[in-house]
């Protein structure tokens, strides 16, 4: 599912439409189309990689090659480990692989030095960026919260072409999760239940239902892809 889409759609509007069957040539009155809205969060926070930018791929390709190199592992098994995990910074999920291996950290290195030259042209497209604008337009505060590094990140805002409210990255005790959240809550002096994670893992949604984020996070806000 497009981003875009899923982001057009953040009014929430949830259409039912009832048909009734024909009985004996008699016609039951039209029943009019019942809308339920709900309300716009105040912030939404929004993922990076595999999100805002379609570098999922690319990461995948990289994470590989750092753990067949570095841990001999099969092709296979690496990636599919790394997208299992992905969500989290690289070197959380190299201690979830790979627990206590001294190798962790060198790898981790490597991985986040070969970033920025793969993934730094990459771009938003213009239709998740105009329904970004939309949002903004009707009052919605849009923000980074990337697990990828904070210049990395920095990076992307500067060369996205659209205004964020807030952008955050990995590094000087920030990550995706909680840090962030307070960083929100101190900037906009929102609560938890005005806020929304939108995101391409599972770690999203965990992280949504452990910080008590949007009631509706669960139901609408993950986007799968």
């Amino acid at each position: 599912m497009p981003l875009a889409r899923t982001l057009l759609d953040f009014d929430f509007a949830m259409e039912s439409i009832s048909t009734s069957r024909q009985t004996n040539r008699i016609f039951p009155p039209s029943r009019a189309r019942t809308v339920s809205t709900l309300a716009l969060p105040k912030v939404l926070l929004c993922d990076l990689d595999g999100t805002l930018i379609d570098t999922m791929p690319i990461l995948a390709d990289l994470a590989t090659e750092v753990m067949v190199s570095m841990y001999g592992v099969p092709k296979v098994l690496a990636r599919e480990l790394y997208l299992t995990t992905c969500g989290l910074p690289f070197i959380a999920q190299l201690e979830d692989i790979f627990p206590g291996d001294a190798r962790n950290q060198t790898a981790s290195d490597i991985f986040e030095s070969g970033k920025p030259a793969r993934c730094n042209a990459a771009r938003m497209p213009a239709d998740t960026r105009a329904a970004l604008i939309d949002l903004q337009r009707r009052g919605v505060r849009i923000a980074v919260s990337s697990n990828n590094g904070r210049e990395n990140v920095e990076t992307f805002a500067s060369t996205a072409d659209f205004a964020f409210d807030l952008v955050m990255g990995y590094g000087n005790g920030l990550s995706k999760g909680r840090p962030h959240v307070q960083m929100v809550e101190r900037a906009f002096g929102v609560g938890r239940g005005e806020m929304l994670f939108i995101g391409d893992s599972l770690v999203v949604q965990r992280f949504s239902e452990l910080l008590g984020l949007f009631e509706n996070q669960a139901a609408a806000a993950v986007a799968s892809y």
